[in-house]
């Protein structure tokens, strides 16, 4: 997760008539809200390197608790000061601030990228470039397939700039609303304080799209024709302007604010810092946000602004020292290069562990230089205004997105039968997925497609599940046309076929169709009675990540793995059970050995057309013993409480004496770290035939 650094100025910009401090007078530098600034890109930094703060995303929220309270201090002034705002003014600040800094990046990260990230992620990078570029990268990514957390974009080095995309919409319609509220205040309540006016505005900003980010986070809606769910929560700006809204209101409060006690600031420095530091240990991507928990980090953070603003204590003088404010300098240009060089170090080095951490490390060398050499001279430029600031932005909006297309339409170099062997590996989908049979639809309501048939079949084999499931297609369908059955595949992303309510914190909506996937498809099978039937599941994985379990019947629900190993068991013998009891012979694929991170799609193209077989890695029996072993042990519980099953391990197929491969030289058994390749796949079309033929029922 990602989050925009300050886009207000670390120091006083001679064009800007006064400093960026919202509580004390002209010229004078708020040193705590650039610590916080500091405390805010640390965490997200933290969190993409991998070390131990799984909340850290959330340094995103603190930013814009941040950028909403500095930039609604700076024009409050200018409006208190004038009566007027010049929006001309605003903007050309906003682009001597923001533009160069993010152009510079984004256009050397695109042509970088022709080189550093895989074939596969270069479409999709080229693509956010040009929507960052004009400030529209939240909205490209919040229709795509992928969430945030998901493998494939984090494979993008320009994710992160989505949260710019957020601030800059933020920052062109925000000084219409406070504008807005000046004007009623001055027309309509000329007897009241114009802040009251001005804050009653925002405060309904700021109550209408905490309802719809609320609404978004949790539920899958349409409101007035337009579609909203989680994805969309994560990424729009409507869905985050309340965490703008709420630096707004505190610096609108200042006032009233700065005649608190003096015992205020270090209560609210401390509860501030317990919430900004709960956020960032507790949560994880499994947490729904933003929704209710984003309130959380931006209730911390606002609490820290209001220590600093009522008088000094020492959680903000910490914040306030030189290391702090230092970081907080270079957070916006930090921020910009710690994430394109993290995915770089990762693709170009992939069986470096912590290679994560050495691009966190490195990006520090870019971000100073465009700091210092780009973003202070251009910032305190006063001459780029007028024509000449909207030169330097259609400058800046043009060159990143000529090099995106470049990266879009650079022409590959030749490709040898190793890295053809590779791409294809990559790129090709099972069967499941093309035919469109992972949808979660019922068995009975299966289209043809989703059955390879035979002439004159003796019967018919179902393959039902997850994607694991799907990823063994191929071989089950060559498995039993061959041995003369026709055979059905019916498969849904991240829902085992066990009698459980499975949710997905990530895909709250699936929660439903899953179930009803299940619990339809069990009697449409009893009805049909095929000759044999194929369970498969990422088992470890469902016991591992925060996917939750229910017990349809008597209700427990299972967080942890012990729990959810029970309550597998359960489910399970209950699928089992109601098979067998109708005759149907059931087989239970265990889950074959898994990479928790690798991927095909993460290996830079360097590798890719220069040594393709450097992007392949192996884990030793011992380390694949241990990660499966919570699972099957679930499932042969549920297997032995149930008479005529069968449980199936790959194990020995895909694995040598002594480790498993993601390849075999050119010969690629993976997609990516849970899924089989098609041809990696193929290979177990001799074993299924066995399987097959020892349980079907003739």
């Amino acid at each position: 997760m990602t989050g925009e650094p300050s886009t207000v100025l670390a120091h006083p910009d001679p064009a800007e008539s006064g400093s960026d401090d919202a509580t004390n007078g002209p010229m004078h530098r708020r040193a705590d809200i650039q610590g916080l600034r500091a405390v805010a890109v640390l965490m997200v930094v933290a969190f993409h390197a991998g070390l131990s703060f799984p909340g850290g995303y959330t340094g995103v929220d603190v930013f814009f608790v941040i950028s909403g309270f500095v930039i609604t201090a700076m024009l409050l002034r200018e409006l208190g000061t004038s009566g007027r705002l010049s929006f001309a003014g605003f903007y050309a600040r906003r682009v001597r601030r923001i533009l160069p800094a993010s152009a510079l990046t984004i256009s050397l990260i695109a042509l970088g990228s022709i080189a550093a990230i895989n074939p596969a992620a270069q479409k999709q990078t080229a693509r956010t470039g040009i929507a960052g570029s004009l400030f529209v990268a939240n909205v490209l990514l919040g229709r795509a397939d992928n969430g945030y957390f998901d493998v494939a974009p984090t494979n993008n080095p320009l994710l992160h700039v989505w949260s710019l995309s957020v601030e800059e919409q933020f920052y062109i319609f925000f000084p219409a609303v406070l504008l807005l509220g000046f004007v009623v205040a001055r027309r309509r309540f000329p007897q009241t304080d114009v802040r009251r006016v001005v804050g009653a505005i925002v405060g309904v900003v700021a109550a209408a799209s905490f309802v719809v980010s609320y609404v978004a986070t949790y539920h899958r809606v349409s409101i007035g024709g337009v579609g909203l769910n989680p994805q969309l929560a994560f990424y729009l700006a409507p869905t985050r302007a309340w965490e703008f809204a709420v630096g707004a209101l505190l610096a609108i409060a200042v006032p009233r604010v700065r005649r608190l006690p003096r015992a205020v600031a270090t209560q609210s420095g401390l509860i501030g810092t317990a919430l900004v530091g709960l956020a960032a240990f507790a949560f994880s991507s499994t947490t729904p946000i933003p929704g209710v928990a984003a309130l959380i980090p931006v209730a911390g953070v606002a609490l820290l602004v209001v220590a600093g603003t009522v008088h000094d204590n020492w959680i903000s003088t910490a914040l306030s020292t030189r290391p702090m404010t230092t970081i907080g300098d270079l957070s916006y240009s930090w921020y910009l290069w710690h994430w394109p060089m993290i995915v770089f170090a990762a693709a170009l080095f992939p069986m470096e562990e912590h290679a994560a951490w050495f691009g966190a490390a490195i990006s520090i060398v870019p971000a100073w230089c465009s700091y210092k050499y780009l973003e202070s001279p251009v910032r305190r430029d006063v001459r780029v205004r007028g024509r000449r600031a909207v030169g330097v932005a259609a400058v800046c909006i043009i060159v990143p997105i000529v090099c995106s297309l470049i990266l879009l339409r650079v022409p590959k170099p030749p490709r040898s039968a190793g890295t053809k062997a590779f791409l294809t590996a990559s790129a090709q989908f099972h069967a499941s997925e093309t035919h469109q049979c992972n949808q979660g639809v019922p068995f009975a309501a299966l289209p043809p497609r989703c059955t390879f048939s035979v002439a004159h079949p003796y019967g018919r084999v179902v393959l039902v599940g997850d994607s694991n499931a799907g990823h063994f297609v191929e071989p089950a369908a060559l498995a039993a046309n061959q041995l003369g059955f026709d055979l059905t595949f019916a498969t849904y992303a991240d829902c085992p076929f066990v009698d459980l309510v499975v949710s997905n914190s990530l895909r709250p909506a699936a929660t439903q169709t899953c179930r009803d996937f299940v619990t339809r498809s069990i009697p449409q099978l009893l009805a049909a009675k095929p000759n044999l039937v194929i369970l498969a599941a990422s088992g470890p994985l469902y016991l591992t990540n925060g996917t939750t379990f229910r017990d349809p019947r008597s209700g427990p629900r299972a967080t942890s793995s012990a729990t959810k190993a029970k309550l597998w068991t359960e489910g399970l013998q209950r699928v089992l059970q109601q098979l067998t009891d109708a005759g149907i012979p059931v087989v239970v694929v265990h889950t074959v050995p898994q990479w928790e991170t690798w991927d095909t799609r993460s290996c830079a193209e360097l590798r890719v057309y220069l040594a393709p077989r450097s992007c392949g890695t192996t884990q030793s029996l011992a380390e694949v013993a241990a990660a499966r072993h919570d699972s099957i042990a679930a499932d042969n519980r549920a297997l032995r409480a149930v008479p005529h099953t069968a449980g199936v391990d790959f194990l020995t197929d895909l694995c040598g004496a002594h480790e498993c491969r993601t390849n075999r030289g050119d010969l690629w058994l993976y997609r990516d770290g849970r899924h089989l390749s098609v041809v990696g796949a193929r290979l177990l079309t001799q074993p299924f035939e066995t399987v097959i033929r020892t349980n079907v029922r003739r």
